[in-house]
């Protein structure tokens, strides 16, 4: 429990969301929620949303290097919680192979015209969970754990809730795929944190900043 109050910026706000959601695709068919929640289209948001998606993206791999030169600990968390949550992901999508929204109204709905964005190529298959979602929430949760300020760690749990909506918004997923996705990411990094707590890696807690810094004494 002392992992839950430490950081409990995220968590909190987290679990309401996550119940929100998942009250809303209980309620609701899963063609209309993903039109409601898909047409709130704007010029700003069409550009904003295509390029912020990718934060769920490569981007996470790009900070490891960064996170290199202020601990090591917080990097290896970061790369082993990407990789994991990557593979479970890529094993759920091939596995399911659920359809996208663009292949699901077309098959079922085809009188639908989807929102396109000019540049954002729409998938068809693979739809379920969302990869970026996973990978956004394990990267803000990481984030997150490095802060005792609730309110940065609040801002990492609504970034990472930004690339979720994103992949809605671009008509990728669906919300649940969404909320899959979030799942997987905040349990494999929770799991990952508290196994990692636990052990004392003395190395891990130096940095490349260290070795640039003794070379140069």
């Amino acid at each position: 429990m002392t992992h839950f109050r430490k950081y409990s910026g995220f968590y909190i706000p987290y679990i309401i969301f996550a119940l929100v959601v998942s009250l809303l695709i209980l309620f609701n068919d899963k063609g209309a929620l993903h039109l409601k929640m898909a047409s709130f289209y704007t010029d700003t948001g069409d550009v904003f949303f295509k390029y912020y998606t990718e934060v769920g993206g490569n981007i996470p791999f790009y900070v490891i290097g960064v996170l290199l030169f202020y601990r090591y600990r917080i990097a290896l968390i970061l790369l082993v919680t990407q990789l994991s949550t990557g593979l479970i992901v890529q094993i759920i999508k091939r596995s399911w192979d659920a359809p996208r929204p663009v292949k699901y109204f077309a098959d079922n709905y085809p009188d639908i015209e989807l929102h396109k964005i000019a540049g954002a190529k729409l998938y068809a298959h693979n739809s379920f969970p969302s990869g970026h979602t996973t990978s956004a929430f394990a990267f803000f949760l990481v984030l997150a754990c490095c802060t005792k300020n609730k309110f940065l760690q609040f801002l990492c749990f609504a970034l990472a809730v930004l690339v979720g909506f994103s992949r809605v918004y671009l008509s990728q997923h669906f919300i649940v795929d969404m909320l899959a996705g979030s799942f997987i990411g905040v349990t494999v990094t929770l799991l990952f944190q508290l196994y990692i707590e636990k052990k004392s890696i003395k190395w891990a807690d130096g940095s490349l900043r260290d070795v640039f810094l003794r070379k140069r004494n």
